[in-house]
């Protein structure tokens, strides 16, 4: 037998923040389109989670980085979906976080962090969940078990 057979898949965990509010009695999604990138349509929050980190201080330091949140509230996990990423060569453990926040209807954010995602420019905005907003990806795989 060769020997890749025998080698085994790492597995990168990640977290996903769907941040919520209800305006004019509607629950509502924040959502971004990546500047440049638009073709991949809505995006949420979210990212890899860094050594040594648990689960809610990742998802805690992404929204920082990603949407300049800071005042994150009623932090629940509401399920895992894993699956491969051939584009990483391993299998992607992602956690789901929905939570509140406070933001204006629209902004744009300049993402801060240490990671390759350094300068990108996210335009965010609330979308209704009842129009069932179709996110990039594995994004919206607990998107219906938003409360």
């Amino acid at each position: 037998m060769e020997e890749w057979m025998f080698m085994e898949i790492k597995t990168v965990s990640k977290v996903t923040a769907y941040i919520t509010r209800l305006h004019n009695n509607k629950r509502q999604l924040l959502v971004f389109k990546e500047q440049g990138y638009e073709h991949l349509g809505l995006q949420v929050p979210g990212g890899t989670v860094e050594e040594n980190e648990d689960l809610l201080s990742a998802v805690q330091r992404e929204i920082h980085e990603e949407a300049g949140i800071n005042d994150a509230a009623n932090i629940i996990l509401l399920g895992e979906y894993t699956y491969y990423l051939e584009k990483l060569k391993s299998n992607v453990k992602r956690y789901y976080f929905q939570m509140n926040a406070a933001c204006p209807d629209q902004f744009t954010h300049i993402v801060q962090s240490n990671d390759e995602d350094n300068g990108w420019i996210y335009n965010y905005h609330w979308f209704d969940l009842d129009e069932k907003p179709t996110l990039f990806g594995y994004l919206g795989v607990h998107l219906d078990k938003v409360l």
